[in-house]
């Protein structure tokens, strides 16, 4: 459907159900983790600790602790953060969903953020779901190489072997750029 100049998808429930798995809690929404950072509040103009707001106006069904002690994701849009953290929790959060243990894809990626590198299954990994037409050379992330890396051929890509296969109907080209550079200055799976 094209509502003026986005076009949106509306997936069936067995669609939603592809991702809406038990191993990513049904729900794919904000996670502690991306929620345990500072946030200004546009009604007031304070900040405040948004995983401890949340808890002080009894949204939880039990206290979640000190944020401090918590773990926390930067926002993939903050430059002045580690690249590395920016490109992790861009992973995680648009991808673990369904890469993870248990989860409803073929391959035996794991793109969760606590999860180290080299044992996600990706870094310097031959792809288990095809090259698209990379070649000998192609790796599920190739350190170093975006050019040679199927995860970020399937980022900027929508069609059958486009990732995410569906939701969306446009690539995220901020989110390919972070996973591009987070590549080329890779040297080694660690």
């Amino acid at each position: 459907m094209n509502l003026g100049a986005q076009n949106w998808i509306f997936p069936s429930e067995n669609d939603c159900l592809n991702c809406h798995t038990a191993a990513a809690g049904f729900a794919l929404g904000p996670e502690d983790a991306q929620l345990n950072h500072d946030f200004t509040y546009s009604t007031t103009g304070r900040t405040a600790n948004q995983l401890q707001t949340l808890d002080q106006i009894g949204i939880f069904s039990s206290s979640v602790g000190a944020p401090t002690s918590l773990p926390a994701l930067v926002a993939p849009s903050d430059i002045s953060a580690n690249l590395e953290a920016r490109a992790r929790a861009y992973l995680h959060t648009n991808c673990a969903q369904c890469h993870r243990p248990n989860g409803p894809t073929p391959s035996s990626l794991d793109l969760r953020f606590q999860t180290s590198l080299d044992n996600t299954g990706a870094c310097d990994a031959v792809p288990q779901a095809g090259d698209l037409g990379l070649g000998a050379s192609a790796r599920v992330i190739a350190p170093g190489d975006p050019a040679n890396s199927v995860l970020l051929a399937r980022m900027n890509r929508r069609d059958a072997a486009a990732m995410p296969p569906l939701g969306s109907a446009a690539v995220d080209t901020q989110g390919v750029a972070l996973i591009r550079d987070w590549i080329a200055n890779r040297i080694g799976c660690q």
